[in-house]
């Protein structure tokens, strides 16, 4: 059985609003450069509800809170400690 770190990235409208396709571009880009493509699934969801932390990205049951500029030092911090 293969480990699967799931990690959801609201699509909604504040969320896409903020950038959230530059966060999924660089988590992307991250999972690659990692060689992590077995072992972390990026996956969109429509509005969590959370409009106010856009945007809203997901591990479990988690929200963080994040902008472009932020996505390097979650990667870091929050997906690579759990792999």
């Amino acid at each position: 059985v293969v480990f699967m770190l799931n990690v959801s990235i609201c699509i909604g409208s504040a969320c896409h609003m903020k950038g959230s396709k530059d966060v999924i571009a660089r988590l992307k880009q991250l999972v690659a450069e990692n060689k992590l493509e077995d072992k972390v699934a990026l996956n969109g969801s429509f509005c969590t509800g959370n409009c106010q932390h856009a945007v809203c990205v997901t591990i479990g049951d988690t929200l963080y809170s994040l902008s472009p500029e932020t996505t390097d030092d979650f990667f870091k911090n929050e997906v690579l400690t759990r792999i």
